[in-house]
């Protein structure tokens, strides 16, 4: 198993489940963090081999050691490094990738969060066969699930998480047996996302109230979050709702008016109500926003800046 955080661990326990005899789990290199820690204590609950990729240039003890361990197959999800061709060519039947989107639309490694970014009605989970490509090799099935308004980053990968097992429980058979389907993916159909970076938290007002709520879902804890700037100040905006309210001449980023739910924001078609923020790593309530210079008038800006008033 190549993997870390919850989605790995799900699909470890999942195998297991299935009586798949799990010799290794793999992890990556490139990261550390909780995420990577809770694989480890899995992986040691259960008394399975623990061993990190390294990079490139140091595969070849890498490849050693995982061809001692003689496995089949390998299965990843929740990955961030690629599988070189060498280390693909050690398992007979091949490895199966559990991605996190519906391919060949969604390829990349944050196509979850793109996905309600972009403002798409539903995603999926795609089990497919390894090959050199990013997520280019062919499909085994797909299972697909609506992104419903109220739904965040959490929301849609606890989805993922129930859905991909699932379907790894259903094929499982067939993928151990080496008969699951080897489909092609239709090329013409194809789209690259890149992986997201804190900076594309960053709102831009003029944007419609849509856009500016699908990105503040997207990016909810413990992603680094959408954020804006008063004065000198980076806010986080960790909650926001859709309200019908239309602030006409008002310029994008002022905060419109002020109440026990929220702070009604204009936006470049209306108004977005912010329900909750981060300041210096505190969360704070409406309650609180006047604390923190949250008040009717004042203007967010994409930038560290002085104090803007608008009336």
């Amino acid at each position: 198993m190549f993997g870390y955080g919850e989605l790995a661990v799900a699909a470890a326990e999942t195998l297991i489940g299935l009586g798949a005899h799990l010799v290794a789990l793999v992890v990556p290199s490139n990261r550390t963090g909780v995420d990577v820690t809770r694989a480890e204590n899995m992986a040691q609950q259960r008394g399975l081999t623990q061993l990190t990729q390294p990079e490139t240039s140091d595969i070849g003890s890498f490849a050693d050691r995982l061809r001692a361990l003689a496995p089949d197959l390998a299965v990843i999800w929740s990955y961030s490094m690629i599988l070189p061709p060498e280390l693909i060519s050690l398992l007979p039947l091949g490895c199966v990738n559990v991605h996190s989107g519906l391919l060949p639309e969604y390829r990349g490694g944050h196509v979850m969060q793109w996905a309600i970014i972009n403002g798409e009605c539903e995603t999926g989970v795609t089990l497919h066969y390894l090959d050199e490509g990013i997520d280019t090799g062919p499909l085994i099935a797909q299972s697909r699930f609506p992104i419903e308004i109220h739904d965040d980053g959490v929301s849609v990968q606890r989805k993922l998480q129930l859905s991909g097992t699932a379907l790894l429980q259903a094929w499982w058979p067939r993928i151990a047996q080496g008969t699951a389907p080897r489909l092609s993916q239709d090329e013409s159909r194809a789209r690259y996302h890149r992986l997201l970076t804190p900076k594309d938290g960053l709102v831009d007002w003029n944007a419609g109230s849509m856009a500016i709520h699908n990105l503040v879902r997207a990016l909810v804890s413990p992603r680094p979050g959408a954020f804006t700037f008063l004065q000198e100040q980076k806010i986080v905006i960790r909650r926001a709702m859709l309200t019908s309210e239309v602030s006409g001449t008002v310029s994008p980023g002022t905060i419109v008016e002020l109440s026990q739910h929220g702070a009604s924001v204009a936006t470049g078609d209306g108004e977005l109500s912010i329900t909750e923020v981060e300041s210096d790593g505190a969360v704070i309530e409406p309650s609180e926003f006047t604390a923190v210079g949250i008040i009717p008038g004042v203007l967010f800006t994409d930038s560290p800046s002085v104090l803007h008033r608008t009336q």
